[in-house]
């Protein structure tokens, strides 16, 4: 995949990281906050640039399947002059903001279809496919394979994500959720960690009534990529697993 010209920001992160220094430093020129921080994570030789910012939350199409989908941020603190940097964000750049999604969405369906390189210091677009760019760590974008998104992805279908409130499996985490990808062919993945859904030990400790928690958890963890989602109908298509590897083996 050849890398884009175009990149996307995260447009959430940087609000919150703008607004906080504007609190915390005393109040400022919002404008050259903000464009100081896009100037920082605009990759070289890129010619246009997106900001992505997510919908509302109450809209976001993980709450409807599973209702505790960061429940945990209902409480967090936002910085005074979170608003303003919104502000400046939609007048003064190309916004791109769509129905039910995050801004994570965004950046994982324009980045999966070669059209712009993800910038963000999230690390949950290492599940995505296409060209990425972390400004806090990366000298330059670097190019994510299939293979390498859909590993880290069944890593944290296993692992859940604490800050989004979503519990995954228990009583593993990343390090014993990678020992486990280890020991298995990637054909293995999804059979192999429903599995461990199914099993008393491993069961979620879950407080709401879901019908399918190892579906949901994937869905939740997932970043929808060009394949999930139809951008002239704004529909999902949510992700299912690739399952029968083991009847297959037994035949």
């Amino acid at each position: 995949m050849k890398k884009p010209k175009k990149a996307i920001l995260d447009g959430d992160i940087i609000a919150w990281k703008a607004a906080f220094v504007a609190e915390q430093e005393g109040f400022m020129s919002i404008d050259s906050l903000v464009e100081g921080i896009i100037n920082k994570w605009t990759p070289e030789d890129v010619d246009t640039i997106g900001i992505a910012l997510s919908c509302n939350s109450d809209a976001n199409f993980r709450k409807s399947i599973y209702p505790g989908y960061k429940e945990n941020r209902v409480d967090v603190y936002k910085p005074e002059f979170l608003g303003d940097v919104f502000v400046t964000l939609n007048t003064r750049y190309d916004c791109l903001m769509y129905p039910t999604l995050e801004a994570d969405d965004i950046l994982g369906i324009h980045c999966s279809r070669g059209e712009a390189i993800s910038v963000t210091i999230d690390k949950d677009l290492k599940g995505v496919r296409g060209w990425a760019y972390n400004p806090e760590k990366n000298d330059a974008p670097y190019y994510i394979d299939r293979e390498s998104a859909e590993r880290w992805f069944c890593m944290q279908w296993m692992s859940g994500d604490s800050t989004d409130g979503i519990p995954g499996l228990w009583r593993i985490g990343k390090k014993t959720a990678e020992k486990l990808l280890d020991k298995w062919e990637p054909e293995e993945y999804h059979d192999n960690i429903i599995a461990l859904y199914s099993e008393g030990k491993h069961a979620p400790k879950n407080k709401y009534e879901v019908e399918n928690m190892a579906l949901a958890m994937a869905q939740c963890v997932r970043i929808l990529q060009d394949e999930d989602y139809d951008m002239e109908t704004e529909g999902i298509d949510l992700w299912a697993p690739k399952l029968g590897y083991k009847k297959k083996q037994e035949i």
